[in-house]
């Protein structure tokens, strides 16, 4: 991860000041089978065989998931029906990519451009380490663009997001103090460690739905620096606007559609990244959709956060997880 600009300190500071308070999923950062969200199901967070038990749907997001590799041009094929305990199954090349496969390239920014993918390397999914296959990215006119992650052609639309890093120092401190207030409303604090700690902001993206509803993807961390076992929290929430504010007020604050947390020794810590947001699926409704990397220091893998309500956000599909 990029190191932070001045203006997303100016956001930190601002975080660091105002939030007390905490909510916490505890894991340990390692392999992920038994994970599970934290936070009430009041606000979109399910359980353990929510995250990593629903099913990939080809009609809505097509046949696989591309992720970006080592450069932009080698695409990671996430084969989307294998789970934690069918990899084995897997096979070493997807016959998806024999057909060449049209594919739409995004970021965080929106769409980036379209690429064609063909076969590069088999994946590996016996012994102690596992990889997916890899693909190679063509786009005509020359070398691919930066991006993040890809699906084949016509099942996905941009919903472009902002970071904080790029906005102005008032309008920073604003998103900032939204942040802080929502972290701190988070019930089930159990994590008594971290209690009263100050959370530190990573990142906080604004996108807007096809309805105008704004939405806030946030990222936050507390860290308790014992200097023999130092720990972190990380926080993720999903925050939408509120549009109907209490009676005698004019203000449309922001109210949590879903949060998670994850806990553990600093060095093995889940990290979880904002890839794109995108809208799934062929039909003028599309799936509201957040593609998250989850990071777990000898692995990863991949969830898709999307819209189930006005208010509702859910984990409703998950990889398996690839890795040692």
């Amino acid at each position: 991860m990029s190191r932070p600009s001045a203006r997303t300190l100016v956001a930190v500071a601002i975080v660091v000041l105002l939030v007390a308070g905490a909510c916490e999923r505890s894991r340990s950062g390692q392999r992920p089978p038994a994970s599970s969200a934290g936070g009430p199901s009041a606000v979109g967070a399910p359980g353990a065989a929510a995250r990593r038990g629903s099913t990939w749907n080809d009609t809505v997001a097509g046949p696989d998931l591309f992720v970006a590799g080592a450069n932009p041009t080698e695409a990671v094929d996430v084969m989307p029906r294998f789970s934690d305990s069918s990899i084995t199954d897997a096979p070493p090349l997807d016959t998806v990519l024999a057909g060449h496969p049209q594919v739409d390239l995004f970021t965080r920014s929106g769409k980036v451009g379209a690429a064609t993918l063909s076969t590069q390397a088999e994946g590996n999914f016996s012994g102690s380490c596992t990889t997916w296959p890899t693909a190679h990215v063509a786009t005509p006119g020359g070398p691919p663009p930066d991006w993040s992650v890809a699906f084949v052609a016509g099942h996905a639309t941009a919903l472009p997001m902002d970071s904080v890093a790029t906005l102005n120092s008032q309008d920073s401190a604003r998103r900032a103090a939204d942040v802080a207030r929502v972290a701190s409303s988070l019930p089930n604090d159990t994590a008594a460690a971290f209690r009263g700690l100050p959370f530190t902001l990573h990142d906080a993206h604004l996108f807007t739905l096809p309805s105008g509803d704004s939405v806030i993807a946030a990222e936050v961390v507390r860290r308790l620096n014992e200097e023999a076992n130092p720990q972190e929290e990380h926080l993720f929430i999903l925050m939408v606007r509120d549009t109907a504010p209490s009676l005698g007020s004019t203000s449309r604050g922001y109210l949590a559609a879903y949060f998670e947390r994850t806990s553990g020794p600093e060095d093995d810590v889940e990290t979880d990244e904002v890839l794109a947001g995108v809208m799934l699926g062929r039909s003028a409704r599309g799936l509201p959709t957040v593609i998250l990397a989850r990071d777990y220091g000898d692995g990863n893998s991949y969830t898709f956060i999307q819209r189930t309500s006005a208010r509702q956000w859910r984990a409703r599909w998950s990889s398996a997880y690839v890795g040692c």
